[in-house]
């Protein structure tokens, strides 16, 4: 059964979206990896002071996997801003 993973960023999306502009060498490992473990979807949301990502995964597992081996690529993405992201994983229901 997949799961979804909600992300929650403290950061104003439009500064991600600048930012990643500028800098989209160090996103691209973290594109390479969603592909890699299996990433199924993605959906975002955003505030004037954070955004949330919505990223479906064949599995617990799987995402475990991608968070593992994206580690220290989201942790220079997260050092850039001075925050660092939370995420929740939820079984999916039909």
């Amino acid at each position: 059964m997949s799961v979804m993973v909600v992300i929650r960023f403290p950061v104003a999306h439009s500064a991600v979206v600048e930012w990643a502009s500028k800098n989209g060498a160090l996103l691209a490992p973290i594109i390479d990896l969603f592909e890699k473990h299996g990433r199924i979807s993605h959906r975002a949301a955003t505030s004037d002071t954070e955004f949330l990502d919505f990223d479906e995964w064949p599995s617990a597992e799987a995402y475990a996997a991608f968070k593992a081996e994206a580690g220290p690529y989201i942790e220079k993405f997260e050092a850039a801003f001075g925050h660092r992201s939370t995420d929740t994983v939820y079984k999916t229901v039909e």
